[in-house]
């Protein structure tokens, strides 16, 4: 390993992991004093290369560690300037060296200085690295750590249900519990029959399960962004929905017709927290997923307090038209502050609450502005009968009944607006024009 930028200070700031990753902007998955590693696959140019940086800089992480080799086969120049520029630390590794290795002198250290020289717990730890460094499950290592001390062990976390070994009831657990915090709401307690003394191999352990379960969040995170990418492309036409097949049969979704629903961005892990049977992909802009059904996506949305859109049912091969569906009730929803489906979707309200408010002005400009001009006697007038004539679907005595007015005068009214704007409402082409326009001018003045 080899510093490339840094001072004294930096490199005796001390490390409390390695983070890989691979996103121009990993923020939402680092913590303090991190070393976030990287072989560079997304640092291309300078863009990235600062905003790279200064997402390390603002999360507080330790510094960068590039991996050459892979990518680069040294450290890109707009990273070097980068780093210099926000004051961030920077160490090339040699190619062939793994990132886990970090980890590894990370971990060793940590164990020297805190854990006792027990060969039992020794053994323990080596052991749970070796899981960890394989991928293991918590419940998995829980169980290797209650094969080797005794007793039973829980441990709960945000958002995660209790993992106990023997899958026993927490009520059924013998003796009096010893418990280490490990941050809000997340805790490890070791139930034994003969009570056990030693909390300090508890804080070693707790602290494996608050790596596994950080690096399993990476993970997951990692894999809903990629599958992220293939929704954006087979929505864009780039892909075909084909390659959405072994991530559809790996969420138990495979053989039915599928809901596609969209959520707003950043939604992404309090929903795979909530739904345990669904497909994930977070993009930039939306976090679509892709359930069974229409009634997942309403009890979830009302659990969680989300607003989100949904589509038809679709078939695989139509999930494009899925994801086109979902986007466009997604924009309804957040708009309506309610869950909006594809039933939403069938109305000229709701097509033109998905058209940008410029494509409309030309409507309110050649045929509202005009009658409220000030040059215009009674133009208020003419817009309020003219409204009321839409509403009743363009009955002249009904208007007329509304408005207390003579069908003749209502008559006149709508002849007058014909003069003034050129488009005769009376025509039901033009009717559906000055629909649009209202409907516009009411958005532009917040009604």
């Amino acid at each position: 390993m080899r510093v490339i930028v840094g001072t004294p200070a930096d490199l005796e700031r001390p490390v409390s992991w390695a983070h890989s990753t691979e996103m121009v902007d990993p923020r939402p998955h680092l913590r303090d004093d991190e070393l976030v590693c990287t072989v560079g696959g997304s640092l291309v140019d300078a863009q990235s290369c600062s905003r790279f940086v200064e997402a390390v800089r603002a999360s507080g992480s330790a510094g960068i560690c590039l991996g050459l080799g892979e990518v680069h086969t040294q450290a890109p120049p707009a990273l070097i300037r980068a780093c210099r520029r926000m004051s961030v630390a920077l160490v090339e590794m040699s190619h062939g060296v793994p990132f886990l290795a970090v980890n590894d002198v990370i971990v060793d250290a940590r164990l020297r200085a805190q854990t006792s020289h027990s060969i039992r717990d020794g053994a323990l730890m080596t052991r749970l690295l070796e899981s960890l460094r394989s991928g293991d499950t918590i419940s998995g290592m829980l169980d290797t750590v209650a094969e080797v001390l005794g007793g039973s062990f829980i441990y709960q976390a945000p958002g995660e249900s209790v993992d106990t070994t023997r899958s026993r009831d927490p009520g059924e657990l013998v003796g009096e519990p010893i418990e280490v915090h490990l941050g809000e709401d997340e805790w490890l307690r070791w139930y034994h029959p003969e009570t056990p003394s030693d909390q300090e191999i508890l804080a070693q352990i707790g602290r494996v399960m608050q790596i596994a379960r950080r690096e399993r969040e990476v993970r997951q995170g990692e894999q809903r962004h990629r599958v992220g990418q293939l929704f954006s492309l087979i929505g864009d036409g780039l892909a075909h929905h084909a390659a959405l097949v072994p991530e559809i049969e790996r969420a138990g979704l495979a053989g039915s017709r599928l809901t596609v629903s969209a959520w707003p961005a950043s939604t992404a892990r309090p929903i795979a927290a909530y739904l345990h049977k669904a497909l994930i992909a977070d993009t930039a802009e939306v976090v679509f997923v892709l359930t069974s059904n229409a009634e997942v996506v309403h009890t979830t949305a009302r659990e969680l307090s989300l607003v989100c859109g949904y589509s038809s049912p679709v078939a695989v091969p139509e999930i494009a038209q899925g994801i086109a569906e979902a986007r466009a009730t997604l924009l309804l929803a957040r708009k309506r502050g309610s869950v909006a489906g594809p039933e939403s979707l069938t109305s000229l309200g709701a097509l033109l609450e998905q058209q940008p408010r410029a494509r409309l002005l030309p409507f309110v400009d050649q045929l509202i502005r005009p009658l409220v001009s000030p040059e215009v006697r009674g133009g208020s007038d003419l817009l309020v009968t003219l409204r009321t004539f839409l509403n009743y679907g363009g009955s002249l005595q009904t208007t007329a009944n509304v408005e207390f007015l003579h069908v003749n005068t209502v008559r006149h009214r709508l002849g007058r607006v014909s003069q003034i704007v050129g488009r005769n409402p009376l025509d039901p082409s033009d009717r559906v024009d000055f629909s649009i326009a209202i409907w516009a001018y009411d958005k532009s003045s917040g009604r």
